[in-house]
């Protein structure tokens, strides 16, 4: 074999390399976006790789918890959120305050906190790592022992817990 058979063979293999990228780039440029069928316009604004989540990664395992916690201070007496099993925060309860002392505020807004246990759910996974969802805050003068009752309703079943918050001493 010369040299110049030598470069030619390689010249060769180049071009048909180059064809099947080529061929294969094309096929990859032709295809057309999913369908709404495929791929519907909800998940395409919320979903997975959408455009509010995009982060967002789909479970391996289907469910979701129910995290509870709180540091029993009167910043954070009680925390409340939900999370799917990788501890990806899904939808966020509602609070409802039942029975509060008098002489006092009861203020819930949205944060994070260190999940310390579950209403409810399939997996205990999440405990100890840090969620997001709704804190619970007292100000406010209290007497020793007083209680704060919630009733925290979790989505999107509906399902409902009762809590009794003790108040910390100041």
């Amino acid at each position: 074999m010369t040299a110049l058979d030598s470069r030619a063979s390689r010249f060769a293999l180049a071009v048909a390399v180059s064809a099947g990228l080529l061929v294969s780039a094309g096929a990859a440029l032709a295809q057309s976006p999913p369908t709404f069928e495929q791929y519907p316009f909800r998940d395409r604004v919320f979903g997975p790789g959408g455009a509010i989540f995009p982060d967002y990664v789909t479970p391996y395992e289907s469910g979701v918890s129910f995290m509870i916690g709180g540091g029993g201070s009167r910043s954070a007496l009680f925390a409340a959120g939900t999370s799917d099993y990788n501890c990806q925060q899904t939808q966020i309860p509602t609070i409802q305050v039942l029975s509060a002392p008098p002489g006092g505020k009861v203020g819930i807004q949205y944060g994070r906190f260190v999940a310390t246990g579950i209403d409810g759910g399939r997996t205990t996974k999440c405990i100890g790592q840090p969620a997001k969802g709704l804190i619970v805050s007292y100000k406010g003068k209290a007497a020793p022992g007083s209680t704060i009752k919630l009733r925290v309703t979790y989505p999107p079943r509906g399902e409902w817990y009762d809590h009794v918050i003790t108040i910390p001493p100041r």
